[in-house]
C-alpha cells in the first residue's frame, strides 16, 4: 500500500470504531495524527472527497454551521473493509 492508500485505509478504519455516528474532520484530523501521519487539513479534505466520491464515506452537513463537516462510513465503505481484512490488508 502506498502512503495515500494507508491514509484512506486508516480514515476508513477510524470510522468504522465510531459508526453509526459520525466523526467531524477535527476528530479524524486527530486520528490520523496519533497513527502517525501529519498531513495538513487541505490534504485532509482531498482525502475525504475522494473517500466521499468512491462512495466509502458519507458527508454529513451542518445545518448550524455549513463549513462543520462530518463524516460517516457507508454501507460500502463497511463491505469494502469486510473484504479487505480478509486479504490480509
Amino acid at each position: 500500500m502506498n502512503k495515500n492508500e494507508t491514509i484512506r485505509h486508516t480514515l476508513l478504519l477510524q470510522l468504522e470504531a465510531a459508526y453509526p455516528v459520525s466523526l467531524p474532520q477535527e476528530t479524524l484530523q486527530q486520528g490520523l495524527c496519533l497513527a502517525g501521519f501529519r498531513i495538513p487539513p487541505t490534504d485532509l479534505k482531498k482525502e475525504l472527497e475522494y473517500l466521499t466520491d468512491k462512495g466509502f464515506i458519507t458527508p454529513i452537513k451542518n445545518e448550524l454551521c455549513p463549513a462543520c463537516r462530518r463524516y460517516k462510513l457507508s454501507t460500502k465503505g463497511i463491505d469494502f473493509l469486510d473484504i479487505n481484512q480478509w486479504n490480509g490488508l
